[in-house]
């Protein structure tokens, strides 16, 4: 029988049932792999899965992770399939699973039962977890209660349960998206004492809210989850991104729309303009950013080179498991000539613009020219304005009126204009261009 350790305050439920269950499920293949091939990185061996199947045979899922203390892969040829199991997956001691980088492994509970439940710890990698509905923990349950549970560039989708859809004491997601699961108590996403979230998206997942830790109890270290470049939004009916502030630590910018996480000045409360669930590229699922999401750009201590699809990063890494890359890079003159109004003595600057990709977004201009007074005395002229440009692939024209600051007006005679993109979105690329221009004063 197997031995369950010591129920904690209120961590963690149900062991006794679940282990009972585990007690029916023993592997029926051997305990020698099919490929032991040591690991180039340690000395851990690997376990390679042949087979799609379900059940429990040797090369399959099932019987892979029943061997203690192995690397979990996939033969290529079963790169971007789905395993539908049979029955739970139990992994016994300190295991990962990995899937192909390219395009990943999904495992499924079928809509009927738990995904996968940890007895030590595990790492899962490039995985998606779907299909799971039991009370707690459908996708990812951890049972002992130090265990460690790390998801790398891996999506929870689509899972259901009364308690939270992953249940494990200590949990840290990197560049990783938990989406679209189904909980009623505590938490809907993730349930945890210990909680890092580092470049990953936690959203649409409700009604309760997306993370949250269990209720203070006597002898007992509170729960806390600190937060790192990422997205919590649109979690929790009505909406509640976290279960409450309390032992919530934000360790640089992350981005939730309402205050139920923290209010630390470094949590971005906006809306965090992300598309829905969907193939983006890489092994898994991910949530896109929006052209204007404040999540571009606006990550600090980017030290995750690459996404969740493992599209690089750049210095100012954007929050969230998505790295946007389809900046606007536009293309602007300036013409030669502009006219003055002769009563408002402002500026028309004319020019065109041509991008890379469709977008709208503001064009500004700024006039500078130097004027003569008196034969000894000058003063410098200067005056700006603004228009919104739908700029395309073919080249469009643009007009723009520049407004004298002060009450001197612009005069016949050469003066410096700047036209740039300053105030459009982040997606946009900052661009400017400088030209000499010839102002004509209309009579």
């Amino acid at each position: 029988m197997l031995a369950v350790a010591p129920r904690v305050g209120r961590w963690p439920l149900a062991l006794t049932l679940a282990a009972v269950a585990a007690c029916a499920d023993e592997p029926v293949g051997p305990k020698k792999l099919s490929m032991p091939t040591p690991n180039a990185s340690s000395a851990l061996s690997v376990a390679m899965v042949t087979t799609k199947s379900g059940s429990k045979e040797v090369g399959s899922l099932r019987w892979a992770v029943r061997q203690p203390g192995v690397t979990v892969r996939f033969d290529p040829a079963l790169a971007g399939d789905t395993i539908e199991l049979d029955s739970t997956a139990y992994m016994d001691g300190a295991i990962a699973i990995e899937g192909p980088a390219d395009k990943g492994i999904t495992i499924s509970g079928r809509g009927f039962q738990r995904v996968i439940h940890v007895r030590s710890s595990a790492t899962l990698r490039n995985l998606t977890i779907t299909g799971g509905n039991w009370e707690q923990g459908s996708a990812v349950f951890v049972e002992y209660q130090f265990g460690t549970l790390t998801l790398e560039h891996t999506t929870v989708r689509g899972n259901r349960g009364q308690y939270a859809v992953i249940y494990g004491p200590s949990v840290k997601l990197t560049n990783s998206t938990v989406s679209g699961n189904t909980a009623y108590f505590y938490s809907a996403g993730i349930f945890y004492r210990y909680l890092e979230l580092v470049s990953s998206t936690v959203a649409f997942n409700g009604p309760a809210p997306g993370i949250g830790g269990p209720e203070p109890a006597p002898y007992q270290s509170p729960s806390f989850a600190t937060l790192r470049n990422s997205i919590i939004a649109s979690n929790g009916t009505p909406l509640r991104n976290c279960k409450d502030t309390t032992g919530v630590y934000v360790n640089g910018p992350n981005v939730s729309n309402d205050y139920s996480c923290a209010t630390s000045a470094e949590m971005i409360v906006a809306n965090p303009d992300i598309g829905p669930l969907a193939n983006n590229g890489g092994p898994t699922m991910t949530h896109r950013l929006g052209f204007e999401s404040p999540a571009i750009n606006a990550g600090i201590h980017c030290y995750e080179s690459v996404d969740q699809r493992y599209v690089p990063r750049d210095a100012k890494c954007d929050l969230g498991a998505f790295e946007f890359t389809d900046f606007v890079v536009p293309t602007i003159t300036v013409d030669g000539n502009a006219t003055v109004d002769a009563t408002s003595g402002a500026a028309l600057i004319t020019g065109t613009i041509r991008c890379n990709r469709a977008a709208t977004f503001p064009l500004g201009v700024q006039v500078n020219q130097t004027v003569k007074t008196s034969k000894t005395t000058t003063i410098v002229v200067r005056g700006s304005g603004t228009t919104t440009v739908d700029c395309t692939t073919s080249v469009q024209p643009w007009s723009i009126v520049a407004a004298p600051w002060g009450s001197s007006p612009f005069q016949n005679g050469n003066a410096s204009v700047t036209a740039s993109t300053s105030g459009a979105p982040v997606s946009v690329t900052p661009t400017w261009v400088d030209r000499t221009v010839k102002l004509i004063r209309r009579r």
